[in-house]
């Protein structure tokens, strides 16, 4: 049965979020979600927690187990990248090439976050990008500005140049979890096995922008 997982979500980890371990446990179930990624900014703290809290939930539980995939997303040179099935720090600063290799190295796989968005520090989309070895192209951002036009035109790089699509709220408030969300075919209820799925590209990014309301709370977390 294909998997339902908010790809990019961040935590008060990241200092700009004020979603807590518990908002994310209630908004996984609340959204018909099995899991997320926490991607917090340049931690994987908050990741790392985050995990252990959902296995206590879980107990001995194999079956209709809520999960959370470690992550984080990453301040390059160029843009932010989102390290998927990593708990180890990746050191920010780096190039785009370096931070995609520790990113590989540390077990995980590397997503262009938001590469084509307004107000968002994205690596653009060039064919140059396809030389870091990224591994997909996060298409459905709820956040990314304006929402049509960078959906449409990661959608349209990611089928040109064959790269796996995924999708993400990158929420930092509890209500916009599962706004956008991606939907993983051909893998098993493991981490392995759904970031095996996402580098097949055995995914469908789905979701939509979040809505004016919880977008300026959004933004008065930030500011």
């Amino acid at each position: 049965m294909p998997l339902k997982f908010d790809l990019h979500v961040h935590t008060c980890y990241s200092g700009d979020s004020s979603i807590t371990l518990e908002d994310l446990i209630v908004q996984i179930k609340a959204k018909g979600l099995n899991g997320v990624a926490v991607t917090d900014h340049d931690t994987v703290k908050g990741a790392v927690k985050a995990v252990k809290a959902i296995e206590a939930i879980n107990g001995g539980n194999k079956s209709g187990r809520l999960m959370v995939i470690p992550g984080v997303e990453v301040s390059t040179k160029q843009g932010h990248i989102l390290g998927i099935n990593v708990k180890t720090p990746i050191k920010p600063g780096l190039g785009v090439g370096e931070t995609v290799e520790r990113i590989h190295d540390a077990g995980g796989i590397a997503i262009a976050a938001h590469p084509q968005a307004f107000f968002k520090k994205g690596v653009g989309l060039n064919k140059k990008i396809i030389s870091y070895g990224l591994d997909a192209i996060e298409v459905i951002n709820s956040l990314a500005l304006p929402f049509g036009f960078s959906r449409d035109k990661c959608r349209n790089f990611a089928r040109e140049c064959n790269l796996p699509q995924t999708a993400g709220s990158d929420s930092h408030i509890p209500e916009a979890i599962g706004l956008a969300y991606t939907v993983i075919s051909g893998c098993d209820e493991s981490i392995d096995g759904i970031v095996e799925s996402i580098r097949r590209g055995l995914t469908e990014p789905l979701g939509k922008g979040i809505p004016m309301s919880l977008r300026l709370r959004h933004f008065l977390r930030i500011f």
